[in-house]
């Protein structure tokens, strides 16, 4: 790259026969070889090129100019250093740190996240952990390198890690602040499925083997679910005291009435 900026920068700039007379007095008076204009084009030497003087007096290339894309985006200066690609942590955050929390523990019979959705088969934990992006992104890799030969297969990662965890380092002394952020996080709640495979040509043993390999990158027992096997419980409706459909339930015979904690209510509602 180095000897073919060399190459170009000695190449002179090729000129058509009616552009020469108009530009020959600015070239006359130039003093410094950047005042000069260089022909960066990969394309016929013989392209005739038109010059145009800025309000300093200098000339500079027309609009017309054919140039190559790579030569214009590493000459333009609004060239800048892409950012790194890390598509697990958030775009935009209100507070940049967060405490540190708890594992949330599943108590009151919500069973959101705990059953395939979207795929056929599914990755399930059994136990709560707080899984960094690292993790996360390595099983999710492992995953689609073992699920590319399989035709229309697809992934769903159902967590996503959105808790900036901080770290200071060691021997340092007490105060000066929160530690800066050292990665994300995400946790996640006991029997919360993680990842869901899917796809009208894949088969049971294959997802199986790829739910297996992604286990290997995850600090927690996990197991695998069929979406076909799983039996959800029935939804409970929620009712308000003191509402028709609430005394209703008290004094049916349902077995949500005849449990113990219905006949509590239900006697102390009485007593009352």
């Amino acid at each position: 790259m180095a000897s073919l900026f060399r190459a170009l920068s000695r190449t002179p700039i090729l000129l058509s026969a009616a552009a020469r007379p108009s530009i020959a007095p600015s070239i006359a008076h130039a003093t410094s070889p950047s005042q000069f204009v260089r022909n960066f084009s990969f394309g016929s030497p013989s392209a005739p090129l038109t010059l145009r003087h800025n309000a300093s007096g200098f000339p500079s290339l027309h609009n017309s100019v054919s140039m190559s894309p790579a030569v214009r985006s590493l000459a333009s200066p609004i060239n800048k250093t892409q950012r790194r690609f890390n598509s697990l942590q958030p775009k935009k955050m209100k507070y940049r740190k967060k405490h540190k929390g708890r594992i949330p523990i599943p108590i009151g019979g919500s069973t959101k996240g705990m059953y395939v959705e979207f795929g056929d088969y599914g990755l399930r934990i059994k136990e709560g952990v707080r899984l960094t992006a690292k993790q996360i992104q390595a099983a999710h890799t492992t995953i689609r390198r073992k699920l590319k030969t399989v035709k229309g297969s697809q992934i769903w990662t159902r967590v996503f890690p959105d808790i900036p965890v901080t770290s200071k380092g060691g021997e340092s002394r007490m105060g000066k602040g929160k530690g800066s952020v050292d990665y994300f996080a995400t946790r996640v709640g006991m029997n919360r499925i993680i990842f869901e495979i899917g796809g009208s040509e894949l088969r049971p043993e294959h997802a199986k083997e790829a739910m297996r390999l992604a286990s290997t990158k995850l600090p927690v027992a996990v197991e695998f679910v069929v979406k076909a096997e799983q039996v959800k419980p029935p939804k409970i409706p929620r009712l308000i005291p003191g509402t028709a459909a609430y005394v209703k339930m008290l004094s049916s015979k349902s077995p949500v009435a005849t449990s113990p904690k219905a006949t509590i209510v239900k006697e102390t509602e009485i007593v009352a």
